[in-house]
């Protein structure tokens, strides 16, 4: 059975490097399906130039981050920032999506930021050769198959930090054997929880240590961190505020009625992408009570109750003015960060796409995460956590009690890596 399943390994890796070469062929041809695709095409080769005019110190240690995209970050970010504190190290940082680079292309901590080529082994060889890792950590779902057997080989040691694997990409027969044989090459896997473990387990593989969310460290250090805007704060005091971060339009086809018929609080606004029509489509439903952010700080107009953000970098610390948040990706794709404007203890109301996230089902459990499937629902849950103090003081309770018992994993994870440069 072990050389049956090796052999399948084989074929599997085989037709997997196949694939992408074939997709490396066609990627150019459709370029013009989407101005996202078309960027993220123009910088597949980016590393190259970055890692030439990269300065590798001799006898230093470097570890290097591999993150999907700005979410993937924010979760590596507290164990980046104590490290670069306390140890004689360098630090990469690369990238797969293009909004995750041009985000953090000036993060100060890391020694150079690029983004990770085609999974394709001339590449990956290439790319290992220039950078030269003491360590390689990838975060979350950023599994890269040659990556990982050609860092194996190389005797470089490998981590998977803030692991999540849900049941429906999970068995204990194929594809999941093969998954597992995958993940035996890291040297530990860091997971959120006790039952990614046991996925892993049950296919024979036992480097799996449960330590919790790094995001949660982060969110921490975020909301300990001071962010002075007189005229938001005095907007938040004037009246209960609802933050809306993170929304996409089809969020806004539920939101913007429900908000245009409740006319009891402030409004700020954050998209998750600076879109002109989506803009224009927020200053047009709320005409004459809307401001972008700018215009409001240079003199708040006495109609205004609506806010809209659109400068990046923000949203993380708006959340502190809110009195409830709508947290946007749940009526698309997948809600985006709660933890974010869960750490305030306010109420967090997000769509239905939602069940692939462990902390999403853990604040919905302690019930200050709150799912809705309609605008009608939106309007009930929001008029809820607005004016019901008794609920809100029990979200409060509940959510110090959670940070202060899922903080820490970042922690362990730094401890493993100091262990590994030390060594």
């Amino acid at each position: 059975q072990a050389k049956t399943e090796r052999i399948l390994f084989l074929l599997m890796r085989h037709l997997y490097t196949g694939m992408l070469y074939v997709f490396s062929w066609l990627a150019p041809a459709f370029k013009w399906t989407s101005r996202k695709y078309a960027k993220w095409l123009s910088v597949r080769n980016q590393w190259e130039v970055d890692l030439k005019h990269f300065e590798r110190k001799a006898g230093v240690p470097l570890v290097w981050f591999h993150c999907a995209s700005v979410g993937e970050f924010e979760q590596a970010r507290p164990v980046i920032d104590v490290l670069a504190a306390k140890q004689p190290v360098q630090i990469a940082v690369s990238f797969f999506s293009p909004s995750g680079y041009e985000a953090k292309k000036t993060f100060k901590h890391a020694d150079v930021i690029t983004y990770l080529p085609i999974d394709i082994p001339s590449r990956v060889n290439r790319f290992l050769d220039l950078l030269k890792p003491t360590v390689a950590v990838f975060v979350k779902y950023e599994l890269w198959f040659n990556f990982m057997h050609m860092i194996h080989s190389r005797g470089i040691a490998m981590a998977l930090m803030s692991a999540h694997f849900p049941h429906k990409h999970w068995s204990t027969q194929w594809p999941g054997i093969h998954l597992g044989i995958q993940l035996a090459q890291f040297d530990r896997v860091f997971a959120q929880t006790e039952v990614s473990c046991s996925r892993l387990q049950s296919v024979g593989i036992y480097n799996c240590v449960c330590v919790g969310d790094t995001r949660v460290d982060r969110v921490i250090d975020v909301a300990e961190k001071s962010f002075e805007s007189v005229v938001l704060a005095s907007y938040a005091k004037a009246s209960k505020v609802l933050v809306v971060g993170s929304n996409w339009p089809e969020d806004d086809l539920h939101l913007i009625p429900v908000l245009k018929s409740l006319k009891h609080f402030n409004i700020i606004v954050a998209p998750h992408e600076l879109s002109n029509d989506q803009k224009k489509r927020w200053l047009d439903a709320f005409k004459g009570e809307i401001q972008t952010l700018a215009d409001f700080e240079e003199g708040q107009e006495e109609t205004t109750r609506v806010v809209y953000v659109d400068q990046i970098g923000f949203l993380s610390k708006l959340y502190r003015f809110a009195d409830v948040a709508y947290i946007g990706g749940g009526f698309g794709k997948a809600v985006h960060n709660t933890l974010e404007a869960a750490v305030y203890g306010i109420p967090v109301i997000f769509g239905p796409k939602n069940q692939r996230f462990v902390e999403i089902q853990a604040l919905k459990e302690i019930g200050a995460g709150i799912e809705i499937m309609s605008g009608k629902e939106l309007s009930e849950k929001l008029n809820k956590a607005l004016d019901d103090q008794a609920y809100r003081d029990e979200v409060s309770s509940a959510l110090k009690d959670f940070f202060t018992s899922h903080s820490g994993a970042s922690k362990k994870v730094l401890k493993w890596i100091e262990e590994v440069v030390k060594s």
